[in-house]
Parts: structure tokens; C-alpha cells; sequence
């Protein structure tokens, strides 16, 4: 592939897509990075649409086959550019500079669970939580006053999750009048609540909620809702929340995945 290589760190290409690793620019474009072989290429197979790619010189070989899949703009930098870039401490060597997916008015299919994340704040937490919802065939999350969805954090540890749900940022008002108008029961996460092994959920007309990681979910949830549990050995307080989100997405969905 010909064409210029950026050597530059003060390329305004290069200075826009720094700027995307931090959230406050990444609203401003309406953009934000996705970093790494793996996820560039589902990305350029159809999940979001790319603005541009930036890879390193020295790798451009080793990805031509998502580059042959791509008909927009290819920005070759060298190694120390496309560190500046990265916030990967061994960058892959492609980057893909991604438009934010518009999801419109919350409207999920009827009769089909979704995720409500009241307040999480830990990246990792979020991507798991993202990839799990994803594998076990959840296609919308709403969050609550919770991290950023499009942080390099998140967007790692969702593994490509993300591609495949469909993610709102409401208050918890709108998501309560918005479940008590359609009669969505809540499901929600406590470790005060019943056992999941010995209660009955029959319904899939429902949303599950996880809380935030210390406070655990609102009052306002657990008042309207039905807690629910995970049985634990009397020395353990408590599961992260990433892991006790996966563990409950698995068993509410058992055979359906």
C-alpha cells in the first residue's frame, strides 16, 4: 500500500485520535477507538462505521485482509506515532477511529430481557458485563449514571461484545416509568434477596439490574423489584459484580442461549 507515513506526533489526524481516549473529546466527535486486530476486523465487517484506520508501517502487511475489506481512509503511521495513539502497553499495530452508534428511542423487543447497570463505575466490569450480555444473547443494556460504554477499557474487555447490543444511557426514572408502564418485572441483584436456585421466573417479560460495586443498586429498584441472589459460603461477602452478572445471566436464560 503507497502513500505518506505520519511521522509526525502534532498530524491532526494523529491529535484527534489521541484525543479519543479521553471521554469529554470523544462526545465532542462523536467517536471513539477500537484497538486491535481482532476487533478492526469486526468492526470493518459491518458492526459500526469507521471514520478511519491508522496502523503501523512496519505491520501494514500483517493486516491486509481487514485493510482489502475497507474502503475509507488508511492512515499509515510509524511505530512511534502509533504509540502515541495506543493506550495498549504492546499496541497490535491498527487502530480503527469509529462514529458512535445512534440507538434512537428506547424500544426493546417486547417479551425480550434486557440489562439495566444502575451506577457502575470499573471498565472491566462494564466490558464483562457487555461480552456476557452478548454471549448469552441479551441485545440491550441500560445504563444508569454509569463509566463511559466507549472507554478503551470497556471496549477491550467486551472483547467485541459491544458489536451486538443495543445501549442506552437513561436517568433511573425513565427506566423505572418506562418498566412500570409496559410491566417489565425487576430482577434485582442483592445479596439479601432470595436464593436464584429457589425462586420461580417464569416471566421473560423482565429486567435484571446490578448495582454499583460498593452501594449495590438504588433503593428505588429494590423497593419496585425482586431481589435476587447468588447462595455463598458464609466467609465470602460478596461477588464482583462483572462475575455476579454473568453468573445470573446464565441461569436466567438456561437453555434459551
Amino acid at each position: 500500500m503507497e502513500g505518506e507515513v505520519i511521522t509526525s506526533l502534532d498530524n491532526a489526524n494523529v491529535k484527534e485520535a489521541r484525543s479519543l481516549n479521553d471521554k469529554k473529546h470523544r462526545r465532542f466527535h462523536g467517536k471513539f477507538l477500537i484497538d486491535g486486530e481482532k476487533l478492526v476486523y469486526e468492526a470493518v465487517c459491518g458492526a459500526f462505521e469507521i471514520d478511519k484506520i491508522f496502523v503501523e508501517e512496519s505491520k501494514i502487511d500483517n493486516f491486509a485482509y481487514i485493510l482489502n475489506k475497507f474502503d475509507g481512509r488508511v492512515i499509515k503511521t510509524t511505530d512511534r506515532v502509533f504509540a502515541s495513539i495506543s493506550e495498549n502497553i504492546s499496541p497490535q499495530g491498527i487502530i480503527a477511529e469509529v462514529y458512535m452508534k445512534e440507538t434512537g428511542e428506547f424500544e426493546p423487543q417486547k417479551n425480550q430481557p434486557f440489562i439495566i447497570l444502575d451506577r457502575i463505575q470499573d471498565p472491566g466490569n462494564l466490558g464483562t458485563i457487555i461480552r456476557t450480555a452478548a454471549a448469552t444473547g441479551y441485545e440491550t443494556i441500560v445504563l444508569i449514571d454509569t463509566v463511559d460504554v466507549y472507554s478503551p477499557k470497556v471496549i477491550r474487555s467486551s472483547s467485541g461484545g459491544i458489536f451486538y447490543l443495543d445501549i442506552y444511557r437513561m436517568t433511573e426514572k425513565e427506566i423505572i416509568n418506562y418498566c412500570t408502564k409496559n410491566q417489565i418485572e425487576l430482577l434485582v441483584a442483592d445479596m439479601n434477596g432470595v436464593n436464584i436456585f429457589t425462586t420461580s421466573i417464569q416471566n421473560q417479560n423482565y429486567a435484571l439490574v446490578i448495582g454499583n460495586e460498593g452501594q449495590g443498586v438504588s433503593e428505588k429498584f429494590k423497593e419496585l423489584g425482586r431481589s435476587i441472589s447468588l447462595p455463598m459460603k458464609s466467609q465470602m461477602e460478596s461477588l464482583n459484580a462483572g462475575v455476579s452478572a454473568s453468573v445470573l445471566m446464565y441461569i436466567l436464560k438456561g437453555d434459551k442461549i
